[in-house]
């Protein structure tokens, strides 16, 4: 039981008026507490799911409320926010419990002591470009509000948790949900409240997204004066994947896969200013770029960025380290020459729908910016926008190092055909010291290796120069094959090793304004091997090896400067193919036609190229052309060239040397040695030529086409100076040495049409050596070209003459015409040139009036030779135009000719004594002596020729040919003289002896049959000897006139008359004419006068002289012409018959004293009518009435009277010849005749003559 003090106590406590006013309160307070704790869930839950439906324009609801008021915690279990158009709840909550403090009616500011928000769940769908189905609580939330802005709202927050969360986002535009799930919020303290803003807290935040899980802390105080905090952020493997499809469809790549790890640390401080600092490290896995059309661009393993020090805000990145892993670029181009990494730039088609005018999409942020919570307000953007700077401040950006490792580079290029694909492996690259702005240049250095060989660079560069040094070994030149395939048709093979540089430097002021680039490139050593140009397994062209040293090349200045360039063991083939295309032709692809762009700017200035050293060495080049008639072929070898500091514009000679050997087939090879200078602006080169045996036949293909012979051997060699420059004025050339072309072997090729008997291909001209010593030839513009031998010296020549059957002689056909050159059918040959009439002498009866003579050419060449020599030459003649065919050596053809030249231009010819000895067929001697000038024009020359005993039979097939007889024996001797002057006028002879000339008998089928033995007969003495001289003269000036058909037209009539007038031969050895073929007779009379006397007395000599001849007489009488005299001589018959009855002793004619008598006589005994006197007796009549009478009563002359006169009148003549002691055996009468031939007849006795 209680003490009675205790109860003393509570009595006297119960009548205090301030226990009763505590009693009472305590009393009000449970009362208020039991009140609230029954009516508060109650009383709020319905105003609160009202207020916050309005609110929201959603229906909001809540389960249950649970407020437990003497410790002032509130507990809200299953609130939901309802889904749009009747769909799931928007947002759904298990439990929201919070423990206030009742500090917050101490400070009229609420203070929590716990917030925990167990299971949130928030349902967000994506309806279309920027529309989601809280669209329209976010519009009444961020509606506009009349009252003004205040401060920041004031709290204290404790231990706020958030566990359980999760999250659904169903994107309909890409069908795709989005789920995170355990999400997890701490923050352990929170306040606005002046006397707590100093304190830390400690914030933490964790969820899992796609299997990867988010963490995070943080330190700060957010609501403090300064507002410091750090922050924690982790978050490892995060699949990106699902959210690709959230990037702008604007972007010109597509990012396929891509998985984050963050680890940063985040630093912030808001006043003074707001400052935010990163720190740690960020990493992208497994990514994986392509463009538009889902083709890859870049893809790498790894790329991890260690950051340092990265304050945006204050434009400030500090980067420790950068290393990109495996990343593997693909650069591709397309048909139509489209780069895929170039078309990023183009703009993509838009794909977005088109938005409703109510609700217009919100501008997306600045590229790499967060877009800001809906009504915040950005601290950096208000601090700028309160006070803006003057001047923006520029990025600040610092990388320590940077390194790709393990890097791919794939190229593939479908523009090409074939497609050109390129990979580069290996790469890796170093990169130190980046800043930027740049203080100091950055480092690099890096490695690839292309196709299993290894490219190397490293250098430096700032934001105004860079320079790379690149270094490549067993570079192989096919990675260019499909690029080089566009033109070149063979394949380029080889490999490249050694040192590169590449230099820029940013070009400032005029240079700028004038478009430089500032890039220069160098190299050394450089070397290119195994270089080769290849056709399917032949090779075109080779290099063993291309040196390059101490290159430089600017491309603004357009210069070129190379220390050195060595070749070694080039070899090529220079060949043009039968359709005139040369194989670099063949090489280059034919480029499409394109229409040439209008320049509109100045041209460029030359490229300006300076070489230190050229060397070539071993250098090989096979020539062969066939496009010629004749295919050309020619090879060099062991070439080698030296130069030193050439240029392209250079003025001033510098050395060079150059050295070949020289073949044509399989024959030894010439040597070519060159040492001298050139200088190439403007081109001349001058220097010390030495060649041998140069195969001057291979180039025998050029002269097919102005020729007709082919050159099967011809060694070129020369020994001296050469010179050539050229000008503005014309090409300058001077030559002074020996030159020699030796063992030269020349066919013709002269055409058959129409067919000759000379073979095609049957040799022509032949030396064992041509030497010219002294040779200068000198060529300038406007000045006559001068050449000049000071000896020459020709030794075992060959030449071969013919004759074809159309009668031109092959050397005449050497220089094939015009129409020949141009292919073209020949014109029709020209006709035989007209022979000069020639009698026994032949000449000119007028010359014809000289033409005009042009006037002198001053440029007109002039060629001066010393002394000539020839030894040992020989000449073979054939005559196919006669048949059968007839051919003749001319051997052991020596002499020698002296100086001469071409005179100048209206001066007289100077001629050179010309000394020739040979043999003729072997047997005869030759000689010609005497002065001309082959350089002459008009031609002039003095020469006489000597011919001793040829032999006559080996001409036969002339004799056939013209005569119809061959030539069984005889000997010739000629003598001939030839003189043409200036004036081309020409004075011959020729002076042929004949020894026991013998012609055979008639050939059958013979074209001609003269009487050759008659000619012989008639022409050749006692003994066995024809003496004949053939004086000629004429004009050369006259195109008539020939030298040779006016021989041979001599000749042919001496023949002919042995037919026509063979007395007229006789005449030349004994005077006459063809008066001795006839002995002349006096009308009617038999008897021979005195003139018929001394013209049969010549012939009696000629005919002793000639006993090979015989001579038939022939009488001849006409009864019509002589009927009157044959009458007149029956009448002196009568006279003379009268004379020997009185006194038959005398023989002697007929007196005219006693011739009365005698008449008177025979008329008296003549039985006819006569004239009496008156006694009858016959009157005594005057002589010519007696004649008369007697005439009248003689019987009728007849036929049988002209023939017996015609007989008389042969007999006469033969009588008289034996009188003069020829044989019977050669005196023949032959039958009178009695006819006369023409008007001109008169009585004679012809004479004819036959060989035995």
């Amino acid at each position: 039981m209680p003490q009675p003090s205790a109860l003393m106590s509570l009595a006297t406590l119960r009548h205090h008026r301030w226990v009763r006013r505590g009693l009472w309160a305590l009393l009000a307070l449970l009362l208020l507490w039991l009140l609230s704790w029954l009516s508060v869930p109650a009383l709020v839950k319905g105003p609160l799911e009202r207020i916050a439906s309005e609110q929201l324009g959603r229906p909001l609801t809540v389960g249950a409320i649970e407020f437990t008021p003497w410790t002032l915690e509130v507990t809200l279990r299953d609130i939901a926010i309802g889904g749009a158009q009747g769909g799931p709840p928007q947002l759904t909550i298990a439990r929201v419990y919070a423990d206030a403090e009742l500090q917050s009616l101490l400070r009229l500011a609420p203070v929590v002591d716990a917030l925990e928000i167990d299971a949130p769940h928030l349902r967000l769908t994506h309806l279309s470009d920027g529309h989601y189905d809280v669209d329209d609580i976010l519009a009444r939330l961020t509606a506009p509000s009349d009252k003004p802005a205040s401060g920041p709202a004031r709290l204290a927050l404790h231990n706020l948790t958030l566990n359980g969360g999760a999250i659904d986002f169903d994107d309909r535009t890409v069908n795709k949900i989005h789920a995170v799930r355990q999400l997890a919020l701490t923050v352990p303290f929170i306040s606005t409240l002046p006397a707590q803003r100093e304190i830390k807290v400690e914030p933490h935040l964790s969820f899992e997204v796609g299997g990867s899980r988010f963490d995070s802390s943080a330190q700060a105080t957010p609501f403090a004066q300064t507002g410091k905090g750090d922050a924690t952020v982790k978050w490892e493997g995060l699949d990106l994947a699902p959210y690709l499809p959230y990037l702008p469809a604007s972007l010109p790549v597509r990012v396929q896969g891509a998985v984050l790890d963050l680890d940063l640390k985040v630093a912030f401080e808001q006043a003074p200013r707001l400052a935010v600092t990163l720190s740690g490290q960020v990493q992208t896995r497994n990514v994986q770029i392509t463009d538009r059309n889902q083709q890859p661009l870049l893809s790498y393993e790894r790329l991890t960025v260690d950051m340092a020090d990265v304050r945006p805000l204050d434009q400030v990145v500090r980067l420790a380290r950068v290393e990109l892993a495996a990343p593997i670029v693909t650069a591709t181009r397309n048909a139509r020459g489209e780069i895929n990494l170039a078309q990023l730039a183009a703009p993509a088609a838009s794909t977005a729908k088109p938005t409703p005018p109510a609700a217009p999409a919100p501008q997306a942020p600045a590229s790499g910016a967060t877009p800001p919570a809906s009504g915040a307000t950005s601290p950096a953007s208000g601090a700028s926008s309160a006070t803006p700077p003057a001047t923006a401040p520029g990025w600040t950006m610092a990388v320590a190092q940077a390194a790709v490792r393990q890097g791919q580079l794939r190229w593939s290029d479908q523009s090409t055909q074939p497609a050109a694909a390129l990979q580069a492996t290996d790469l890796t690259l170093d990169v130190a010291d980046v800043a930027y702005p740049f203080k100091a240049p950055l480092t690099f250095t890096g490695a690839l290796g292309v196709q299993g060989s290894t490219l190397s660079f490293k250098g430096q560069a700032t934001d105004r120069a860079a320079e790379v040094n690149l270094s490549a070994h067993g570079l192989a030149l096919q990675l260019a094959a499909p690029y080089l395939a566009q033109t070149l048709e063979p394949a380029l093979t080889g490999q490249i090793s050694g040192e590169m540089a590449v230099q820029w430097q940013a070009p400032a002021g005029d240079a700028a304004k004038a478009g430089a680039t500032g890039i220069t490139l160098g190299a050394g050593p450089l070397a290119l091997e195994q270089l080769a140009l290849q056709q399917g397994k032949t090779t075109l062209a080779s290099v063993g090896k291309l040196a390059l040293d101490g290159l430089k090349l600017n491309l603004d200045t357009r210069t070129v400067d190379i220390e050195r360039l060595g070749i070694t063991q080039p070899k090529a083939t220079v060949e043009r193919a039968a359709d005139g295309r040369w194989m670099a032709e063949r090489w280059l692809k034919a480029a499409p036609a394109a229409t040439p762009a209008r320049s509109t700017t100045a041209a460029a200035p030359a490229w300006r190229v300076r070489l230190g050293e050229l060397a070539v060495d071993e250098g090989i080049v096979a020539f062969a052309d066939r496009a010629q008639p004749r295919p050309v072929a020619l090879n060099l070898s062991a070439l080698s060239l030296q130069a030193r500091n050439l240029a392209l514009d250079g003025s001033k000679p510098e050395a060079l040397s150059l050295s070949t050997r020289v073949a044509a087939g399989r024959g030894n090879a010439g040597k070519l040695d060159y040492r001298g200078t050139l200088t190439p602006q403007p081109f001349a080169t001058q220097g010390r030529l030495e060649a041998s045996r140069l195969p001057l036949h291979a180039l025998d293909g050029y002269l097919a086409d102005q020729f007709a012979i082919e050159l099967l051997r011809a060694d070129v060699g020369f020994r001296g100076q050469v010179a050539v420059a050229q000008s503005p004025r014309g090409t300058t050339l001077r030559v002074n040495g020996d030159a020699a072309i030796d063992e030269l072997r020349a066919n013709s090729t002269a055409a058959a049409t129409p067919k000759t008997a000379e073979q095609v291909g049957e040799e022509l001209l032949a030396w064992k050596s041509l030497g010219l010593r002294g040779l200068s030839v000198a060529l300038a513009p406007n000045t006559a070209p001068r050449v000049e031998v000071k000896e020459t010296s020709l030794a075992d020549f060959y030449a071969r003459i013919t004759i074809n059957e159309n009668g031109r002689i092959n050397l005449s056909d050497i220089a094939k015409s015009p129409a020949e050159v141009n292919n073209t059918p020949a014109a029709a040959a020209q006709p035989p040139a007209k022979s000069a009439p020639a009698d026994t002498v032949a000449s000119a009866s007028s010359p014809p009036p000289p033409s005009p003579q042009p006037p002198p050419d001053p440029l007109a060449p002039v060629v001066v030779f010393g002394p000539v020599s020839l030894v040992n030459g020989k000449v073979l003649f054939s005559d196919f135009f006669i048949k059968p065919n007839y051919s003749a050596d001319l051997t052991e053809l020596t002499g020698k000719l002296s100086a001469f030249s071409s005179q100048p231009a209206g001066s007289e010819p100077v001629l050179a004594d010309l000394e020739l000895r040979g043999r003729a067929e072997g047997s005869a001697s030759l000689e010609i002596t005497g002065k001309l000038n082959p350089l002459a024009k008009p031609l002039a020359l003095d020469i006489v020729g000597k011919v001793r005993d040829l032999e006559l039979p080996p001409l036969s097939p002339y004799s056939v040919k013209y005569a119809g007889h061959g030539i069984e024996r005889g000997k010739l001797s000629m003598d001939v003289a030839y003189k043409v002057l200036p004036n081309g006028q020409l004075t011959a002879s020729n002076k042929l002896v004949l020894n026991q000339l013998t012609f055979g008998d008639p050939v059958e089928g013979a074209p001609n049959s003269l009487p050759v033995r008659l000619a012989v007969a008639l022409l050749a003495d006692s003994h066995g000897v024809i003496d004949l001289d053939l004086p000629i003269s004429g004009s050369l000036n006259d195109p008539q006139f020939r030298i040779g058909p006016v021989i041979f037209k001599i000749i042919v009539n001496l023949i002919g008359k042995a037919i026509t007038a063979p007395f007229s031969l006789l005449a030349r050895a004994f005077g006459g004419g063809d008066e001795l073929s006839s002995v002349a007779f006096a009308p009617g009379s038999a008897t021979l006068t005195p003139e018929a006397r001394q013209n049969l007395d010549k012939v009696a000599k000629a005919l002793t002289e000639r006993p090979a001849l015989k001579i038939t007489v022939t009488g001849t009488a006409s009864l019509e012409r002589e009927r009157d005299a044959i009458q007149r001589e029956r009448l002196q018959e009568l006279v003379r018959a009268a004379k020997r009855r009185a006194t038959p002793a005398d023989t002697t004619p007929v007196q005219a004293a006693e011739y009365p008598a005698l008449l008177k006589e025979v008329y008296r005994r003549a039985d006819m009518p006569k004239p009496r006197n008156l006694v009858g007796m016959a009157k005594d009549l005057p002589v010519p009435e007696m004649e008369a009478l007697l005439l009248a009563h003689l019987p009728a002359a007849t036929e049988d009277l002209a023939t017996e006169l015609a007989t008389h009148r042969g007999q006469a003549v033969k009588a008289y010849l034996a009188e003069q002691k020829l044989p019977d055996e050669r005196l023949f009468l032959a039958a009178p005749k009695t006819t006369a031939a023409d008007d001109k007849w008169t009585p004679q006795a012809q004479l004819s003559l036959a060989t035995q």
